[in-house]
């Protein structure tokens, strides 16, 4: 007579753990999120790049347009801008630049600067716009503007 002490091992067996099916596709869900996310690290470095230059740009108009806001209604010309070193030397008629004098170079790659001024009646419109050279590419550009009225107040 023979007797079975506890269960029989086969098919069914009471050890706990994962099978090399499990395993391999648990891997494979890690190496295709692990590859979603590397593509994506450049792509969020060139747009927090590219953030940062609308940052600058937008920063530099609004900052032109406060100095000629301090400069005053009745002092917005050539002689006046240029003393003040708001504006380039050349040209001396508007638009008028100011790529040299706030040093824009330093912030914006290849940049292109204009102060246009169009003078009204009892009011001034000033506007402000930098365009510079954004990506690698030497084609594509990007623009900021900004423009604002002066009035006469006195």
């Amino acid at each position: 007579m023979c007797r079975l002490y506890g269960p029989v091992k086969g098919l069914h067996s009471s050890r706990k753990g994962f099978t090399l099916v499990e395993v391999l596709l648990s891997l494979g869900v890690f190496v295709v999120l692990t590859l979603i996310f590397s593509a994506s690290v450049p792509l969020a470095h060139r747009t927090a790049k590219l953030n940062g230059q609308y940052s600058q740009a937008i920063s530099l108009c609004q900052h032109k347009i406060d100095q000629l806001r301090a400069i005053g209604y009745g002092r917005i010309n050539y002689t006046e801008l240029s003393d003040a070193q708001v504006i380039d030397e050349s040209p001396s008629y508007s638009p008028f630049s100011f790529t040299e004098v706030d040093s824009v170079e330093e912030y914006l790659p290849d940049p292109v600067t204009r102060l246009s001024v169009q003078y009204g009646s009892g009011e001034i419109t000033a506007t402000a716009t930098i365009s510079w050279r954004s990506g690698t590419s030497t084609d594509k550009r990007s623009t900021v503007s900004l423009s604002a009225v002066i009035t006469n107040v006195e």
